[in-house]
């Protein structure tokens, strides 16, 4: 004869005095039932007891409860159920042991994610996403600890008891509402999105309603996770429309999540098993899918930037060490060694200040405005000299502080001789600083003297090619670069916004 058993599953959420009798038999008792709550002692959530071969005959069969369920705590509109099942006792006993397997396999799952995460932000790449991603798998391991509790603690520990049924699914269902919201701002931060306020309000009315709309007064699971992927959803369609990289993987796997995401079975309705998991484990991939693409394209950026750098400054070294700068400066200085030997001195001396200044900034990506003003003082020096004209620098409105890519206004100043007929007697160049909007700031050069036909090549030559590649390489695609002639001379502006 198959035995059988007489299963109270979580549904009768009761102090039970189970079978006082089965056919006229005494069965079990569990907890103690009162009269009024302060009498009433708790029994557990969900009881077995196993019935004889020989109480299972065939015919009719009476079986008597005694019941009180005055620490039930479910708020609202909620009615107390009871769920009596006849089934075989060894299946269902594994079967209500297997019940911890999904909390379990949702709690790992979870935890270890967030922790790839948390390192990932921690060590490699400091994006917001990867934190709020973290943030996102936490919650979802508060919400699997939280419901998966009633069986993972009557398999590792003690059965919980009835009375502490309510607060275990309202702590689930407030974990699973932080995680939609930290899935929500994890694909805003990811994408850019602007006016995030009025998403993530859209969310917190989304869930007040399916709170209303609930007769427990707080939103059922399913409600949640739907409510939270339908919108993320939304989202990635919205960010699809505005071309952002990664938003098709971020809308194709929100879209699966609100397909797929169901409850475990009908007798476990709060608890949304693998298929959370599985809904779960496709967002948090796509977005460190799309995270992982970035860091390699920045990656890219950052050795082709390293490059670039590397060129540029063998670049700024060749362009003043021309050999028809060093021949005729060294000419000149052979002419006055021997009429003006303190000349000689000064140029040997300013020479040697632009070399070593060089050598020590070439590699720089950005130095102090007063040290670049210093290089151009210097080389009008030598100019100067070499002329036979006297080359000042005047600057107005300039803070010594400021950081700029080396050599710009030097190589401006350069230009000035080359591209341009200088006067014949000497002349200033002019550095002005001025604001250019809230944002912005405007460096202003002018050189003397009157505009060379070659100085009105569309590329600028050069020395300007390695000026916009110097400003694109310290401040990517916040720069502007304007030129020509004006009556004082040739005057360029350059405008930087700030980060």
């Amino acid at each position: 004869m198959i035995e059988r058993a007489i299963i109270l599953n979580y549904r009768a959420t009761l102090t039970l005095k189970f079978g006082d009798y089965w056919d006229g038999r005494f069965i079990m008792s569990v907890g103690k039932v009162g009269a009024n709550r302060e009498s009433e002692i708790p029994g557990p959530l969900s009881t077995m007891a196993h019935l004889a071969p020989e109480l299972l005959g065939p015919g009719d069969h009476v079986a008597s409860f005694r019941i009180s369920s005055f620490h039930y705590n479910f708020p609202g509109r909620t009615k107390f159920r009871l769920s009596f099942m006849l089934s075989n006792y060894d299946w269902r006993t594994s079967r209500e042991d297997g019940k911890a397997m999904v909390p379990l396999l949702g709690l790992g799952a979870s935890v270890g994610t967030a922790i790839l995460c948390l390192l990932l932000y921690w060590f490699v790449d400091q994006r917001c996403p990867l934190l709020w991603c973290g943030l996102y798998s936490l919650s979802i391991a508060g919400y699997y600890l939280s419901v998966g509790w009633v069986w993972i603690s009557g398999m590792l520990f003690r059965p919980v008891t009835y009375d502490l049924f309510f607060p275990s699914v309202f702590a689930g269902d407030f974990a699973l509402v932080l995680g939609g919201g930290c899935l929500l701002v994890m694909f805003l931060e990811q994408f850019g999105v602007t006016r995030r306020f009025s998403w993530i309000a859209g969310y917190a009315a989304l869930e007040l309603l399916d709170s209303w709309a609930s007769p427990n007064y707080f939103a059922p699971p399913l409600w949640v996770a739907r409510g939270a992927f339908a919108l993320s959803a939304l989202l990635g369609a919205y960010s699809a429309r505005l071309r952002r990289p990664g938003a098709f993987l971020a809308l194709s796997a929100n879209l699966l999540g609100l397909l797929l995401v169901r409850p475990e079975d009908w007798e476990i309705s709060f608890l949304l098993g693998p298929t959370l998991l599985i809904s779960f484990g496709l967002t948090a991939l796509a977005l460190l899918a799309i995270v992982g693409r970035q860091i390699q394209q920045g990656q890219r950026v950052a050795r082709a930037t390293q490059l670039t750098a590397a060129r540029l400054e063998i670049e700024l070294l060749k362009k003043n060490i021309q050999p028809h700068f060093l021949l005729n400066t060294l000419t000149v200085l052979s002419e006055i060694v021997e009429l003006d030997p303190s000349g000689a001195v000064r140029l040997i001396e300013d020479l040697s200040e632009i070399f070593r200044s060089l050598s020590r900034l070439s590699g720089e990506r950005l130095i102090p405005l007063g040290q670049e003003l210093d290089l151009c003082r210097a080389h009008l020096r030598v100019m100067s000299l070499r002329t036979g004209r006297e080359w000042r620098l005047e600057t107005e409105g300039l803070d010594q502080s400021h950081l700029v890519p080396p050599g710009i206004f030097l190589t401006l100043t350069e230009n000035g001789f080359s591209h341009q007929g200088v006067a014949s007697t000497g002349g200033t160049f002019i550095l002005r600083f001025a604001k250019a909007g809230t944002n912005s700031k405007a460096f202003t050069f002018v050189s003397p003297g009157d505009t060379a036909p070659t100085a009105l090549k569309a590329d600028g030559g050069t020395g300007l090619r390695y000026v916009r590649a110097r400003l694109e390489e310290s401040f990517p695609g916040r720069w502007r670069f304007r030129d020509g002639p004006t009556s004082a001379g040739w005057e360029t502006v350059v405008e930087i916004a700030s980060a």
